[in-house]
């Protein structure tokens, strides 16, 4: 058994496995130690060593025997009220025999000068923590609130209930297509902050999501007639999607689908909390109320691309990371009139990212696979400072440091969330052992403090945590339904696709030669998007093509939902790429967890205490995801140690953004 399991403790308290109450009260009580019972773990105790004086500390260690083996571990001194750190600490194990021994060390020394920063304020307890989701969301989180280990030590659980997420290595050398479901693997890889000015809920959007539905729902239509009349009779099929002279559709709307007898209740009302409102933003705000999104959403991108920058800058082996995921930096959009991309470029102006309009001659010359697209006239912007790199190999890096860390991160069934319950805690004590009292589940109108949640996971484990951080992605409206807060995580899975591709040039002879001539080691030099699909490259022989927004349900139930995106795709791709091995069939769902206002969801639900929501990224999870995993370990961190009425989350690159905006409450 190794010191994990015999051992649980932080920088503020010890707790050892549970052996009789009065056999460590006897031990500890020779040495003046206290033994109290630890309320987190129904197996702990909490040891506490004898108080101190303001001029002098003791270091103590202290020896919990099994048979076969033992293990030292510190007990902190306090001076006045203030934990201080011991100047060391060992660990040893010794052969025991056939019972338990307990023996204490002691030294004293004398504290000369010491710093603010070898004094840390004394929390309550080390919490345990619940993270639900390992893609993006979640293990960004998990890293921000690991990393404020000092403020708040805590035991951290992802879970993660796709058994190809997180550790699995992505190998686009092995000529793979994305296994892992989540969007985090079948995204358009794009880190560019000029994709966050981009508001979907707006009156424009509604009058497109309503033509494009309606020339889908037609075009499906002629589709079907293809099959019955000849070939030549229906040389209108598709509405002409299959000329470049045409825009494709981008949105569409399932109804049936949505509310059909195919979904569930939850999903029924996930959806509705969703429509309504969606609508009352979308109606009830103008331009201006979007390009005020906008701005904030682009905020959170900008820090985000600084903290990603500056990690990448600032630690030793990080070089290779950013040759692995094909690091990439400047984005061309295309545009087929000219007020469109005179319209990009000042909104890039306006936020004060770099950009300029391109003749497409210019253009052509930063990435000449533009040339390749038949459209007669396209004008060009060039966003300097946008960066493209591979998610998913982030977030596999990210899962590595975070487990290094002490994060336990679990997978497949282990990871799978079966159920989960907010539950009233009270503790009951007798002759100074452990006892829990579980009542009934939270009521929905009610709130009290102290919440408990009880996991349980598909391996039938069911396990005790202190704070839930809800990323799960497109499941999260349906888990917060569980614990009684739909309401205020009204997000809805839309579905895009993803399509990777392959060229059958040879990686050192492809990549070297573009290097040579000053290009990226990238298949494309420059990311470009065209008719809302983005196309990007971070490897020497790849390219992914991603887009389209479509509201058809659950990913369980909308697998058999038709769509003339993986038709429109390909076309796309074997054009921009000829040489590639692009097909229709390479066109893979991807389901993104779409807010009604595009402002992500972040922060503590106010009926649940405990709970807290990262979720409601859309199509911007990579874009913005590090930015918001800040936030909500600053407002977790705040709420532990009892932080109150900050209004505003300081992120990294001198970013303060208003926390109301993103905060779960927004909605009711």
């Amino acid at each position: 058994m190794d010191l994990e399991d015999n051992l649980y403790y932080s920088p503020t308290l010890a707790m050892v496995r549970r052996a009789p109450i009065g056999f460590w009260k006897t031990c500890f009580t020779v040495f003046g130690a206290s033994v109290t019972c630890q309320p987190a773990m129904a197996t702990s105790y909490v040891i506490s060593s004898p108080a101190a004086d303001a001029t002098t500390t003791g270091t103590f260690f202290s020896s919990v025997c099994t048979i076969g083996k033992v293990h030292h571990f510190p007990l902190y001194h306090y001076v006045n009220e203030q934990r201080t750190v011991p100047s060391f600490c060992s660990y040893r194990s010794i052969i025991g025999t056939n019972s338990n021994i307990l023996s204490f060390w002691g030294s004293k020394k004398k504290i000369e000068n010491e710093s603010q920063e070898n004094v840390l304020p004394k929390p309550k307890k080390c919490p345990r923590i619940a993270i639900i989701g390992g893609g993006i969301a979640g293990v960004t989180a998990a890293k921000a609130i690991a990393n404020r280990a000092n403020e708040i030590p805590s035991k951290i659980v992802v879970f993660e209930g796709d058994s190809e997420g997180g550790h699995r290595d992505v190998n686009f050398d092995a000529r793979e297509q994305p296994v892992w479901v989540a969007a985090t693997a079948r995204n358009a890889n794009s880190m560019v902050p000029g994709a966050a000015m981009h508001v979907m809920s707006q009156r424009s959007t509604l009058l497109k999501i309503m033509k494009d539905t309606t020339r889908e729902w037609y075009s499906e239509r002629v589709e079907q007639l293809r099959h019955w009349l000849d070939k030549e009779l229906v040389q209108f099929r598709l509405m002409n999607v299959e000329n470049f002279g045409v825009v494709p559709p981008y949105f569409t709307l399932h109804l049936f689908r949505c509310l059909g007898p195919s979904a569930t209740w939850d999903e029924r009302a996930t959806f509705v909390t969703f429509l309504k409102n969606f609508l009352r933003i979308s109606l009830l705000s103008g331009k201006k109320e979007a390009d005020d999104r906008g701005s904030y959403i682009l905020q959170l991108a900008q820090s985000n691309r600084h903290s990603f920058l500056e990690a990448l800058h600032s630690k030793t082996g990080e070089k290779e990371l950013a040759s692995a995921m094909g690091l990439g930096r400047g984005f061309i959009s295309l545009h087929r009139t000219h007020e469109g991309a005179l319209h990009a470029a000042k909104e890039g102006e306006i936020f004060g990212e770099r950009s300029q309009i391109l003749p497409i001659e210019e253009a052509i010359k930063l990435e000449p696979r533009i040339a390749n697209l038949p459209m007669k006239s396209l004008f060009a912007v060039h966003r300097l400072d946008d960066y493209t790199a591979n998610s998913a190999i982030y977030v596999q890096d990210l899962v590595n440091k975070i487990v290094s860390m002490g994060v336990d991160y679990r997978c497949n069934h282990s990871g799978t969330i079966k159920d989960i319950k907010a539950i009233k805690h009270s503790l009951e004590t007798k002759d100074r052992d452990y006892k829990t009292t579980v009542s009934k589940p939270l009521a929905t109108s009610a709130s009290f403090e102290g919440n408990k949640f009880l996991v349980t996971t598909k391996d039938g484990t069911t396990e005790e945590y202190d704070y839930v951080v809800l990323a799960a992605g497109v499941n999260s409206p349906l888990i917060a339904r569980k614990l009684s807060a739909g309401d205020f995580c009204p997000t809805y899975p839309l579905r895009g696709y993803s399509l990777t591709l392959y060229t059958n040039h040879t990686h050192e002879r492809d990549g070297n030669d573009r290097m040579d001539k000053g290009f990226s080691s990238n298949l494309l030099n420059r990311p470009i998007s065209v008719d809302d699909m983005y196309c990007s490259s971070v490897g020497p022989n790849m390219a992914r093509l991603a887009g389209f927004g479509e509201l058809v349900g659950y990913r369980d139930k909308a697998v058999d939902v038709p769509s003339l995106a993986p038709q429109v795709m390909g076309r796309y791709a074997r054009t921009i790429f000829p040489e590639s091995d692009a097909t229709d069939t390479s066109a893979l769902q991807c389901f993104r967890p779409m807010s009604p206002d595009d402002i992500p969801i972040v922060g503590e639900v106010s009926t649940v205490p405990g709970l807290f929501l990262h979720t409601g990224h859309g199509t911007l999870g990579w874009t913005v995801g590090l930015a918001t995993a800040e936030c909500v370990a600053q407002a977790l961190c705040d709420k532990i140690t009892g932080v109150e009425d900050r209004k505003t989350f300081e992120l990294p690159g001198g970013i303060v953004v208003d926390r109301a905006r993103l905060s779960p409450d927004r909605f009711v």
